[in-house]
């Protein structure tokens, strides 16, 4: 079984704390606000009917099979995000960033918050959860307006969670991110997608 497999409950458990939303985990599913999650395929199926108003929410490394199991269910698919982790050890957490830019971090009631500022503006930001030897990123944003310099923010960023997290004694780094954004973190070092998060509902 794969690590993100393995370690499911904690970093979804965790993914719901930054999204400030309770969250509880019953078998093979955790429940998060109005979203059953579990990963696909895996031990039993939906746990209860999906209602409207509700998403079934798959994590998967066959996307296509967990398309087809959802369609039979009666589901349509909404969105979807892409899981990447990355071991600690193999990232660059020393934040680049260019003059005039810099990190300032807080921590939050349920995560802790990074912004890269640009000339004492907030341009961007970034949300961490540590869990039992992981830790869980979310919500890496960077304003429209310095689309161009997205990438460096977001690793600058991550370097600074990153190092929060590898002082906290996590060994592996999750991402929950947009297709685009997955793309850009692929191409660094140390980053892998490992599974798509496919939301359906009625």
């Amino acid at each position: 079984m794969a690590l993100w497999q393995d370690s499911f409950h904690d970093w979804a458990q965790a993914w719901a704390s930054l999204q400030d939303v309770q969250s509880t985990a019953a078998g093979a599913v955790v429940t998060i606000g109005a979203q059953q999650v579990m990963v696909w395929p895996g031990e039993g199926a939906v746990a209860e009917p999906v209602a409207a108003g509700s998403e079934l929410v798959l994590v998967t490394d066959n996307p296509a099979g967990a398309t087809e199991f959802a369609q039979s269910q009666g589901l349509r698919a909404t969105t979807r995000s892409v899981l990447l982790s990355a071991e600690t050890e193999d990232l660059d957490l020393v934040p680049d960033l260019p003059p005039d830019a810099y990190l300032a971090e807080a921590p939050m009631e349920n995560y802790d918050l990074v912004e890269v500022a640009l000339f004492d503006r907030p341009v961007g930001s970034g949300k961490l959860k540590l869990g039992d030897g992981i830790a869980v990123m979310a919500a890496l944003v960077v304003d429209a307006e310095h689309a161009t310099l997205a990438p460096a923010f977001e690793q600058a960023m991550v370097a600074g969670l990153g190092e929060e997290a590898f002082t906290h004694g996590a060994d592996t780094l999750y991402l929950i991110a947009g297709a685009e954004q997955a793309d850009r973190f692929a191409a660094v070092e140390g980053w892998h997608k490992v599974a798509e998060i496919l939301r359906f509902t009625r």
